[in-house]
């Protein structure tokens, strides 16, 4: 090539390379406002789905019963249940959720057996559908003393023995009083028996009683009797029949006359016929003459059978030497003898004599003397013939 040729010619020069784009800060910004809403919104997806785990989550098994206590609240017991599997802000969101559905939840033992999920358990703590636990029970039986009584609280040794009890027993005016006033706040209670008295004889309401190993004491059971008559007592006197009143005028004298009512028959069919009789012959100035009256006066606890000479040895509750009701009842009355006494039977009737020496057997009712005297002949007719049958 020639010189001239090649100083005609351009050098060659490359082109400069572009500028880079430079992003501004409002995509940075915008960048970084993308990133966490992805970042929120999957925290609260993650939130969304424990909420509805907590829904549906089977609390496990426990061995012991679970003892939801005094003071305990929704937020302590989901916290407690759930076990730590779900974040502290999540179990109190779960709670603000769900508090109206459990405004309030019960005290006491339940039942947690793997099959239940949380909502159910709470639902059983709003209910109250605590555990069963079978408590051991003290029986006081319809026909029994206060004597009685006073020996079986004393024979459970299991029970937390008052060192007061025996003089509860003796000076129950006070005691009286005081467990019949405290709940109520009024005197209805105490009015419902006829005030107190210086017997329990007749105040105490047959039934079955729990207790509780080691913590019940004897005295709150004896309370408990009491409070239950006085609140049957206090129901059921307002709608009796009127008409007794002109010879049993007040509670404690229904409570008298259901005891030699619940004495005379153990059968419940029988025993308004029995009030009507008992009516009738104190409408009539006629004496009671009711056995059992007259065995308690001999002996709280006496069974029989009486003697002549105790028949006629007069005693406040000597009802062949004295009118009128015994001064105190004889027994503890069931609920039927009560209502027996303010619902009476209407008959005619003046006497009544067993039917023989089967109690199961009934009584024949009469309204005759010799009618009576007949019946009197069948009954000895057939006691006879029961003494021969067992000799043979």
């Amino acid at each position: 090539m020639s010189q001239g040729a090649s100083q005609g010619r351009k050098p060659h020069i490359p082109p400069a390379p572009k500028p880079k784009k430079q992003h501004s800060i409002w995509f940075y910004l915008m960048l970084v406002v993308l990133l966490g809403l992805l970042v929120l919104g999957g925290a609260a997806f993650k939130v969304y789905r424990d909420l509805q785990s907590i829904d549906t989550l089977v609390v496990p098994a426990q061995s012991e019963p679970y003892e939801l206590k005094e003071g305990a609240t929704l937020q302590s017991v989901v916290r407690d249940l759930t076990g730590g599997a779900y974040l502290q802000r999540v179990v109190s969101l779960w709670v603000k959720l769900h508090h109206l559905e459990y405004p309030v939840i019960q005290k006491g033992p339940y039942l947690i057996d793997g099959t239940k999920t949380l909502p159910q358990i709470l639902a059983d703590m709003r209910e109250g559908n605590i555990i069963k636990i079978k408590l051991p029970t003290l029986a006081l039986i319809e026909g029994m003393t206060v004597s009685m009584v006073e020996r079986r609280l004393l024979a459970r040794t299991e029970l937390v023995q008052d060192q007061a009890l025996a003089k509860v027993f003796a000076e129950p005016r006070d005691f009286i009083t005081s467990v019949l006033t405290k709940e109520s706040g009024d005197d209805s209670l105490l009015r419902a028996i006829g005030g107190a008295h210086d017997n329990f004889e007749g105040l105490l309401m047959p039934a079955t009683y729990e207790y509780e190993p080691g913590k019940t004491a004897a005295s709150w059971l004896l309370a408990q009797a009491l409070t239950k008559m006085a609140y049957f007592m206090r129901e059921q006197y307002l709608d009796r029949d009127q008409s007794i009143d002109k010879v049993v005028s007040t509670p404690y004298q229904v409570l008298i006359m259901a005891s030699l009512v619940e004495r005379e028959s153990s059968l419940e069919e029988e025993r308004t016929l029995i009030a009507g009789v008992f009516l009738n012959r104190l409408r009539k100035g006629m004496m009671l003459q009711t056995d059992p009256a007259v065995m308690y006066g001999v002996s709280p606890d006496f069974r029989g059978p009486l003697l002549r000479s105790q028949l006629k040895r007069d005693t406040p509750y000597n009802t062949y030497t004295r009118a009128g009701l015994p001064p105190t009842p004889i027994a503890m009355p069931s609920e039927s003898s009560i209502m027996a006494v303010l619902h009476p039977a209407s008959t005619k009737a003046l006497y009544f004599v067993a039917k023989g020496p089967d109690p199961d057997d009934g009584h024949v009712f009469s309204e005759t003397l010799a009618q009576h005297n007949k019946a009197v002949r069948e009954y000895r007719r057939a006691v006879r013939a029961y003494k021969k049958s067992l000799e043979q």
